[in-house]
């Protein structure tokens, strides 16, 4: 699956195997890289979480599509996003994550893609660790659009 946007409704499209569809939403939201306390941690996907990646299409609004297993290749100005996950009971330790061409899975914390067309909203950022040999470790959001 593949979404493309120029950052406008009119510039916006999602294609599934080259197809394009219509959708009324797409919506991504993964939570990771978290100890036990909830506290931001390296390890992102291989310290477990959770991932809700549906379409809702356009003539069924009311209907979710799960995307994965599969391949979610998102495109923004500026950014690129990709979210695979191919195993077939989409076994959640089996996500990578690409964020501008670099794999960021081991730093991933959290990923929220909402493209809304019904309520005209469209959000998108990711929240990475940084660990660092000097100083204290932080957490970057790194808003998309």
């Amino acid at each position: 699956m593949v979404l493309s946007t120029g950052g406008d409704w009119p510039t916006t499209s999602l294609h599934n195997n080259n197809a394009e569809l219509a959708a009324a939403q797409l919506f991504v939201e993964l939570t990771a890289g978290r100890d036990e306390f909830g506290d931001p941690e390296r390890g992102g996907i291989e310290l477990g979480g959770e991932m809700t990646a549906v379409v809702r299409p356009a003539d069924n609004p009311n209907q979710e599509i799960g995307i994965f297993p599969g391949r979610l290749e998102m495109s923004f100005p500026g950014h690129t996003l990709v979210v695979e996950n191919t195993h077939p009971m989409f076994a959640f330790e089996f996500t990578r994550v690409w964020y501008n061409g670099q794999e960021v899975t081991d730093d991933v914390m959290d990923i929220h893609v909402d493209f809304n067309y019904l309520e005209n909203n469209v959000k998108a950022f990711i929240v990475l660790f940084k660990s660092k040999w000097f100083g204290s470790d932080e957490v970057a959001t790194f808003n998309i659009i």
